[in-house]
């Protein structure tokens, strides 16, 4: 399969799987899942699903409600995009987005200390 040929349907598929999670489950914690990519084998068969809950979910539940809906999930992307296989999906916890926040608060605290400790504690210019 050619490369942008895989991506695009890549993109497909990943926004087959939000749709089918916002607008048709009917478990809530499935709505505020964020599917962040997909990675889609080279013979169509197998579908890696990244995925990221909301701060405070636990994605160990998810992760499980995902696995057991996985079947109907892969027939219904192969049925809406017409695939020739339905792949065989594994989802998979992206906790990228969390560890970008606890980046952005620990680099806010090491700012927030270093603006705190005044103009005395840096090097000091000799002139």
């Amino acid at each position: 399969m050619r490369p942008l040929r895989k991506e695009r349907l890549q993109e497909a598929i990943k926004e087959e799987l939000s749709k089918l999670l916002i607008q048709e489950m009917n478990d809530e914690r499935l709505r505020m899942v964020t599917i962040t990519d997909v990675d889609l084998s080279v013979d169509q068969k197998y579908l890696k699903v990244y995925f990221s809950a909301f701060p405070g979910q636990k994605s160990e539940d998810i992760l499980k409600a995902l696995e057991k809906l996985s079947g109907y999930l892969s027939g219904e992307v192969a049925r809406r995009l017409r695939l020739r296989f339905a792949p065989e999906v594994r989802f998979v916890t992206d906790d990228s987005i969390e560890r970008g926040v606890r980046m952005v608060r620990l680099l806010e605290e090491l700012e927030d200390k270093g603006s705190g400790a005044g103009p005395s504690s840096g090097p000091e210019k000799k002139g």
